[in-house]
Parts: structure tokens; C-alpha cells; sequence
């Protein structure tokens, strides 16, 4: 019997001893620092053993992750929600710079080459190309290949294109040497000999808002030769309104006039040097038998990265007689050399 009753008041005992659950701290436990209620050996338990906070969702619930970053939320912005982030309203993270926004010069130490190609149309066909390198951001020389470089150019630019005044341009120097030498027998000159051509112009660019953009530009073009009576003097006018249809397509119209001054054209074409232009703006060729040129050029330019774009265009000529002349260009860009 003494037993059983043993047994019975031992029971209770056992299942406290069992139970997981700990007992929930009094004031005396929260006040009592680990140090003073600690055991021999658990002081490098409490030293080693850190618990990182962790931000509760309402209702108890997990706490929710952090979204990752995006192109249109950085890094910044999702690690402190705080941090304002500013993203430029109609330019998306990729797009190249807008056709009108580009300055008429190259970025320093930045080498370009290009050409344009009349392919069809009235009179000969005309071919132009130019390889331009920048020692600054507003000096830049200029060459050509005939094949071998024929020509020797500089280029300045006086403000910024993008500025409340705009950007004056100006340039100058032998737009094309004649040695006289023919690697083929047909080079459209009736006589073999040594002329010097010689070409300066000035200019003005200016952007209006961020999708317009106006050029214009005045060309005085002279040949000077060593043969008797085959000198040439000519000038040309010409503007271009151009426009982002989206920010790597722009189209451009404009007007252009071209004439010589005192004397016949002598050149097979006329190609007066418009650096960084696409299309052709002037239609003056010795087989036309005209000295003026009154011509409409309308260009399409798409460039879906700032080194390189290409461009369709179409000159007409309204006057003194209808021509037309379409054709394509190419410009490759390299910035910066070094």
C-alpha cells in the first residue's frame, strides 16, 4: 500500500520534469544579467552566441524580403527606402544620346570616319568621306582618302550646341590635294596637273528643347591650279532643321544654294566639306552646265549607339533645273583613343 502511494505522488513530479515548455521569466529573471545567472562554462556560450534582429511583419508574420534592384529602382533606393531617386523623365537606361543634343566636335582623343554615297540620281556619281580625329573637345583635324590621304583640315567649336546662345563653328585648310598623279586614266579632269583646293567655312548649331536642332553653315571653296585657265571659286549657303523622332531616329530638311563666283565649275562635282553631316546638301557638277544650285536635302538618320549611325537621304534641285540625287552614309566613331 505505501507503494502505490509513492508511485502516485512521484507522477506529477516526473511530468514536470518532462515538459519543454520553460516557464515564463518574472521581474527578477529580466533583471538578473546573464553573467550573475550563468553557470561555470556559460559565459563563452553567451559571448559566441549572436542573435540578429529581425523586422516582424504585422500580425507576427515573416517578415516580407527586400525587393531586389531594377533599372528603375537602384540599389540605393531599396536598401534605404528614404533615399529619393530621381530618374530623367523620357530617356530610358540604354538609349544613346539624341542626334540633336551631339556637339559638332568629337569628344577629345576620338576618331571618326564616315562617308556619304550618291547612288542614283541626275549627273555623276558622287562619293565623299572624311576620317576626322579631336585633340580637345572643340579642336579636330580633318583628312580624306584619294585613296591616300589628299587633305588636311582643322575644326573649332566656340561654345556648347546645347547652350542658350549655341555653338559658333568654324573650319578651314586643304579640303584636297591634286598631285597630278593617276593611279586610273579617267579622273574626270581634262588635263593632268597639281591643284590645290582650298576650303573655309563658318557655321552656327544650336538645340532647341530636346528633340529640335538648327544648322547653318556658309562654304567658300577655291581651286587653285598650275595650269593656265583651270581656277575655280565657289560658295554655299545651306540650313537643316532636324528633329528626334525617337532618340535614335531624327529627321532633317533644309535649303541649300550653291554658285560659283566669276567663273565655270571645273570640278567634275562640286563637294564642299560638311563635316558631320549626313546627306549632301549641294548639286554642282561641271557636266550640268550650270553655275547655280538651289537644292531641298531631306535626310533619315539612325544611330542606336553613339558610335555609329547610318542615314538615307534625297537632294533635289528646284532650280535652275530639277535633279535629284539619292544616296546613303555610314559613320563609325571611336572615343576616346586614350
Amino acid at each position: 500500500m505505501r507503494s502505490i502511494v509513492a508511485l502516485v505522488l512521484l507522477l506529477p513530479t516526473a511530468a514536470a520534469a518532462q515538459d519543454p515548455t520553460p516557464a515564463a521569466p518574472t521581474d527578477d529573471d529580466v533583471a538578473t544579467s546573464p553573467s550573475d545567472s550563468a553557470g561555470p562554462g556559460d559565459e563563452d556560450i553567451v559571448d559566441a552566441v549572436t542573435v540578429a534582429p529581425t523586422a516582424s511583419a504585422p500580425g507576427g508574420a515573416d517578415p516580407a524580403p527586400a525587393p531586389a534592384p531594377t533599372a528603375a529602382t537602384p540599389a540605393a533606393a531599396v536598401a534605404d527606402p528614404a533615399v529619393a531617386v530621381e530618374i530623367p523623365a523620357g530617356r530610358r537606361v540604354g538609349d544613346p544620346l539624341p542626334l540633336t543634343q551631339r556637339e559638332p566636335t568629337l569628344k577629345a582623343h576620338s576618331l571618326m570616319m564616315g562617308v556619304r554615297y550618291g547612288l542614283v540620281g541626275s549627273g555623276p556619281t558622287r562619293f565623299v568621306d572624311d576620317v576626322r580625329f579631336s585633340l580637345t573637345d572643340e579642336i579636330e583635324l580633318r583628312t580624306a582618302l584619294y585613296p591616300w590621304p589628299a587633305a588636311l583640315m582643322a575644326r573649332g567649336r566656340f561654345g556648347s550646341q546645347q547652350s542658350e546662345l549655341g555653338a559658333l563653328v568654324v573650319d578651314g585648310g586643304l579640303a584636297y590635294f591634286d598631285a597630278g598623279l593617276r593611279i586610273v586614266e579617267d579622273t574626270g579632269e581634262p588635263q593632268v596637273g597639281v591643284r590645290f583646293h582650298l576650303e573655309g567655312s563658318g557655321g552656327w548649331a544650336k538645340s532647341f528643347g530636346e528633340r529640335w536642332a538648327v544648322h547653318a553653315f556658309a562654304h567658300y571653296r577655291a581651286r587653285l591650279s598650275l595650269l593656265p585657265d583651270d581656277d575655280q571659286h565657289a560658295l554655299a549657303v545651306d540650313a537643316h532643321l532636324t528633329y528626334d523622332l525617337l532618340p535614335a531616329l531624327a529627321v532633317s530638311g533644309g535649303l541649300g544654294f550653291a554658285t560659283t563666283l566669276g567663273t565655270p565649275v571645273r570640278e567634275v562635282v562640286v563637294n564642299f566639306t560638311e563635316i558631320d553631316r549626313p546627306g549632301i546638301s549641294h548639286l554642282l557638277a561641271r557636266d550640268d552646265g550650270l553655275q547655280q544650285s538651289l537644292t531641298v536635302p531631306l535626310t533619315l538618320t539612325y544611330g542606336r549607339v553613339d558610335s555609329f549611325d547610318v542615314d538615307l537621304f534625297c537632294t533635289t534641285r528646284v532650280f535652275p533645273e530639277l535633279g535629284i540625287l539619292f544616296g546613303a552614309g555610314v559613320r563609325f566613331r571611336i572615343e576616346p583613343l586614350f
